[in-house]
């Protein structure tokens, strides 16, 4: 399969449920999900966990440039890295895909696609679209996602963006933050933005994964609904945009 087919598919993936977030004519969709929504009521299972954002205004002017991503995972769904090896920054920097699953595949643990626009000075915008890839990896001291995101239309381009992991004890237990300084597009805007994030893997021959949840329903319920993810992205122009995805889960056992 080609990376242009893999993106087409990626970005026509995300679950249907969405969410939508404005802030005067700049709109934002949210949708996101976990899957397999049915699991087990108290021991966690294996899961993987979906979300996407698309971007546009209502006048169809080009939108600004998006800086940051905020992923907070609900506190029912535990990201634990135990067993994966670390992926370094430098590793997947300048990295074509294969380069990069050659370094750091024992560490991937997700995939995704983008869709952006490039607009150079006295030049009309032209579309690009290319694949994410997901490894567990340290960033400056820090534990991490690191996200190769590797585009071939027009031209070949590759890009790292790392998120923070952090974990609180609140609502949303797990935060997943990326930066996307200027230099990640200086001349264009985010359409579309898709991530999954799922790994199974032996470690100490048991079998092991990188994310796993139980649903918590109340004793005698077969179903629960729960806030999921609350997502946000910020602007350029200083705008940020967020939204709580509410999803539910069946009780399997």
């Amino acid at each position: 399969m080609t990376l242009a087919v893999i993106v087409a598919a990626a970005l026509g993936a995300p679950p249907a449920q969405a969410e939508l977030s404005e802030r005067g004519d700049l709109f934002v969709r949210f949708q996101g999900g976990i899957d397999p929504t049915a699991l087990p009521r108290t021991e966690r299972a294996p899961i993987g966990v979906e979300v996407a954002g698309t971007v546009k205004t209502l006048s169809g002017e080009e939108p600004p440039a998006l800086r940051s991503i905020k992923i907070e995972l609900n506190r029912g769904g535990v990201i634990d890295s135990r067993g994966l090896p670390d992926c370094h920054y430098a590793q997947l920097v300048a990295a074509t895909p294969g380069q990069a699953m050659a370094a750091c595949g024992r560490s991937l643990v997700g995939s995704g696609a983008y869709r952006s626009r490039t607009a150079f000075p006295e030049q009309a915008a032209f579309p690009a679209e290319g694949a994410i890839l997901a490894f567990n990896g340290i960033y400056k001291g820090h534990e991490a996602i690191l996200a190769h995101v590797y585009g071939i239309v027009p031209v070949p381009m590759n890009r790292v963006i790392a998120f923070r992991v952090s974990r609180s004890s609140g609502i949303f237990g797990t935060t997943l933050t990326g930066e996307l300084p200027e230099s990640i597009n200086p001349h264009g805007y985010v359409v579309a933005i898709y991530l999954k994030l799922f790994r199974r893997y032996m470690f100490h021959g048991r079998r092991r994964s990188y994310i796993t949840a139980a649903c918590a329903a109340p004793a005698g319920a077969a179903f629960a609904a729960f806030p999921f993810a609350r997502t946000s992205m910020s602007f350029a122009d200083g705008r940020t945009l967020s939204s709580t995805l509410t999803r539910s889960c069946r009780v399997s056992r």
